[in-house]
């Protein structure tokens, strides 16, 4: 498994989106003014759902390296949720998705299936953030299939990783979370933010 320091390198780019990270320094609660613009809070949830991304991508492929990918299965199974869950009194970020492999993923929503519905369209990169009529916030950014590494427990039947599969069934018996190809999105950061 010599792939490693190379995939390390393409992290960004990853099982992530195709990447709208900010151009700015990383952004926080400490450094969002008190009186925060949808565009400061597009902006934090940019960042947060960069840098959940980027560590959980690390650690999967950290434990792929020294486990195989069953072991990255197991592994997902038992700390993907912390990974990829931030929430504060002002804002909740996770995944979801429309082909999910934990049921609480799901897409939620008829908002959740529109912006499903929007990057599945346009492949577009772009965050969105839409106000709702209370006052909340709804944020979306794409989650696209970039690497290869990525379709060892995402992909084709041909792309699968055999016991990383049988790790999947034996966790996830009600997976949708395959047949994947490179470029196919794979589900949605969303973030519900109370400004």
């Amino acid at each position: 498994m010599r792939w490693l320091p190379y995939v390390l390198i393409l992290i960004g780019a990853g099982c992530s989106s195709r990447d709208t990270a900010p151009k700015q320094a990383p952004v926080s609660l400490d450094n969002v003014p008190a009186q925060r613009t949808a565009e400061h809070w597009r902006l934090l949830a940019d960042s947060l759902s960069l840098e959940k991304q980027q560590t959980i991508l690390q650690k999967v492929l950290s434990i792929a390296e020294r486990e195989g990918w069953a072991g990255a299965v197991r592994y997902c199974q038992a700390a993907a949720e912390t990974l990829t869950r931030y929430q504060t009194a002002q804002i909740i970020l996770r995944r979801v998705a429309l082909r999910y492999r934990n049921p609480q993923n799901k897409l939620a929503d008829s908002l959740d299936h529109l912006a499903y519905e929007h990057y599945a369209k346009t492949q577009s990169q772009e965050s969105l953030l839409w106000e709702l009529p209370s006052g909340e916030l709804r944020y979306y950014r794409p989650i696209y299939i970039q690497m290869p590494q990525c379709l060892k427990c995402h992909g084709k039947p041909e792309d699968l990783d055999g016991p990383a599969l049988a790790q999947i069934r034996k966790y996830y018996p009600g997976d949708k979370a395959r047949d994947f190809s490179i470029g196919d999105l794979r589900g949605l950061w969303k973030g519900t933010i109370r400004p």
